[in-house]
């Protein structure tokens, strides 16, 4: 008979009766005890025992309430004696508590002692920082007297090693004797320049005092030669004017005329004196201009010498040479070697014409020092972020900054050319790395999961257009989408993308020759070069994110959709109505949702397609179809629209939650209503707080 009409004890019974009592163990029976504690419930066996029983029997269970019963008896006489003691306690507790309340109310006011305290507690901490201070003046006292007592030292030192005396007043002594020093020796300057200044003229005039003593001597000379032809001359006339006698007025007319063409020759050699005088003068006041002019020369070609070696300092310190790099001009002569005026002349003209057009007034001036002093508090704190050091010095050119670079103190040209030929060099030795990477890891790893990757999108394809030719639309059009590559040139296509298509997609990769991996290869280098070069000019500098856009394979494909019109395949840009445009880019959309949930693991989940503003700009007869191809693909969704309820009789419900609101009022209405297929009705909200009015 069914269990359920069976008492209680009947059951207890059925169940004692199947377990088998003994000290052996049946091998039919299912469950087994033996009296000595044994026992096997199926598979399961072991032994318990315990002293007595308990609970089991008629007089184990009156044994058990007796005993329960006297240890009850004892426990409450436990209690009641713990109670008495705790109201005798809770007395004396009362008695205590009055009295204290009594001793509270008849206490002083505890109002001195506070104050008293926190005088006291004030004057402790006055006490504490007066004694601080004492202690911070003591050490500075100490630290004062250390360092006047190193000072006088000093001084004593430095007044013995100088042989001066170490007192003021002795120095006002020696300061007073400098200061007549100077004074002489300021005098003493003055006339020597003085004396520098007249020596010149002297020496003129002891040239000039020369020529007129050599004159002189040559002029008396020639007055006793004139003299003694005289005398000779007058006593040969003498001698003639006896002998001759009658001839003598001949003779003296003929000695008239000599006479006369002797005082002509003697005037014509007093003129030439004169024009000797005269010209020696202007000989002298040549020379002088000239040695003029020569020492004018010799301090021109100092300064000129000063100037190209200034010039070579300033290029020595490289801020000329940055100023004509940012000018399109940087060949400066070699530094190495002294420069000569010609090399340092072009240069210095060349520098005129590239800072003609520079401004040079005193508010650029000021503008620019406080530019560089920005930028070279900004360059410190770049590098040093970056653990280098940043070395500045001053000198008679302007601010010169070295880079401490392999310790080795480096001007930022020199260094960006070693960091740009380092850049250069470890380009080449990371080509290398790439070429290496690519065709170890790449080629045979990354090339095998892009081939996957591209297979799997076409059977995506392939499934989404297999869902568009299931379900035309109701004019009998039917789409498809293509999944093609690039055009060779096209913006972002990579080169040679079609040839390794066709590997990629055709051969499995444990099947490629030398060719296919040479192929693939280039095609990966060619796209991790682009997107490097684009790096460069973003100024991304993470490798993760390049090599994820260099070898993402969508960036390298196109999405087309087709229509099936007269008998062949068609753009969907071709001739069409903005209904049939609307309808070619909603349905493939369409079909790729419903390509996706018809997966495995997705059947049995909602089949959600969510859309914002959905099918604007079409009419209504082209959304109702659009609403039918929703049901059609047996999709969920959810729209949102200014004004689009989605109640059209192609779909069997919709649940709609209409939002109102009014200028002015900070508040929104929330009305909700549902689609049979028929007729929409007003629904209650269930988050309402308040009853409709």
């Amino acid at each position: 008979r069914p269990a359920q009409t069976c008492s209680e004890p009947e059951i207890i019974d059925r169940i004692l009766c199947g377990v088998a009592c003994g000290d052996e163990d049946p091998a039919s029976a299912e469950a087994w005890i033996a009296p000595d504690g044994r026992f096997r419930l199926g598979a399961l066996s072991g032994t318990w025992t315990k002293p007595s029983a308990v609970y089991i029997g008629f007089a184990a269970r009156a044994a058990a309430r007796v005993q329960r019963l006297a240890a009850i008896a004892q426990r409450r006489t436990e209690l009641t004696a713990q109670r008495a003691d705790l109201e005798a306690h809770l007395m004396l507790l009362s008695q205590a508590e009055r009295a204290a309340q009594d001793e509270w109310r008849s206490a002083p006011s505890d109002d001195l002692l506070r104050t008293a305290h926190a005088t006291a507690a004030a004057c402790a901490r006055e006490f504490v920082v007066a004694r601080e201070r004492l202690a911070h003046a003591e050490a500075r006292f100490a630290e004062v007297d250390r360092h006047l007592a190193a000072a006088r030292r000093d001084l004593s030192d430095a007044a013995n090693d100088l042989q001066l005396p170490p007192t003021a007043d002795a120095l006002l002594e020696i300061e007073a004797d400098l200061e007549r020093f100077g004074q002489t020796t300021q005098t003493l300057a003055q006339a020597a320049i003085s004396v520098r200044a007249i020596w010149p003229e002297r020496a003129e005039r002891q040239s000039r005092e020369a020529e007129a003593y050599a004159d002189r001597t040559t002029r008396e000379e020639q007055l006793g030669i004139a003299q003694r032809e005289a005398h000779e001359a007058a006593a040969r006339w003498e001698v003639l004017r006896d002998a001759v006698g009658a001839s003598v007025r001949q003779l003296e007319t003929r000695l008239a005329q000599a006479a006369e063409a002797v005082a002509s020759a003697q005037g014509a050699a007093e003129q030439a004196q004169s024009d000797v005088r005269t010209t020696g003068e202007a000989r002298a006041v040549a020379g002088v201009v000239t040695e003029n002019a020569e020492r004018a020369l010799e301090q021109s070609s100092e300064t000129r010498a000063a100037a190209v070696c200034g010039l070579q300092a300033f290029a020595a310190t490289g801020l000329l040479a940055v100023a004509l790099a940012e000018s399109g001009a940087s060949d400066i002569p070699d530094l190495r070697i002294a420069w000569t005026i010609d090399p340092a002349l072009s240069l210095a003209r060349r520098t005129e014409q590239i800072l003609a057009g520079v401004d040079d007034s005193d508010e650029a001036w000021r503008r620019i020092q406080q530019r560089i002093s920005e930028d070279f508090t900004e360059l410190q704190r770049a590098l040093s972020a970056l653990g280098q050091q940043v070395q500045g010095e001053t000198n008679d050119y302007g601010l010169v900054v070295h880079i401490v670079y392999q310790n080795r103190p480096e001007s930022p040209v020199q260094l960006a050319k070693k960091l740009a030929a380092e850049i250069a060099q470890r380009r080449e030795l990371l080509s290398a790395s790439e070429r290496e990477v690519l065709e170890n890891h790449l080629q045979a790893e990354i090339a095998t999961e892009v081939q996957r990757l591209l297979i799997a999108a076409e059977k995506q394809v392939e499934a989404i257009n297999t869902e568009l030719y299931k379900r035309p639309t109701s004019t009998g059009v039917r789409y498809r989408l293509q999944w093609v590559p690039l055009a060779e040139g096209a913006d972002g296509a990579p080169v040679g993308l079609e040839a390794a298509r066709k590997r990629l997609l055709n051969t499995s990769s444990d099947l490629w020759s030398a060719e296919d991996r040479r192929v693939v290869g280039a095609l990966l280098q060619q796209r991790i070069a682009a997107e490097r070069e684009n790096a460069d000019v973003t100024g991304s500098s993470n490798l993760t994110d390049q090599l994820a856009r260099a070898l993402d394979y969508r960036r390298w494909h196109q999405f087309r959709v087709q229509r099936f019109q007269d008998g062949q395949w068609r753009k969907l840009s071709g001739p069409a109505s903005s209904g049939e445009r609307a309808l070619g880019l909603t349905v493939p959309l369409f079909a790729a949702v419903a390509s996706f949930y018809t997966q495995s693991g997705y059947s049995d989940s909602p089949r959600l397609v969510l859309l914002d503003e959905a099918f604007a700009g079409i009419d209504a007869a082209a959304r109702a179809h659009c609403m039918a191809l929703i049901r059609e693909f047996d999709l969920d969704f959810v729209i949102t629209s200014e004004s689009e309820w989605a109640c059209y009789a192609e779909l069997p419900g919709v649940a709609i939650c209409h939002l109102q609101r009014r200028e002015g009022v900070d508040a929104v209405l929330v009305s909700r209503w549902t689609w049979d297929g028929r007729a929409r009705r007003a629904e209650d909200d269930p988050n309402r707080r308040f009853a409709p009015a």
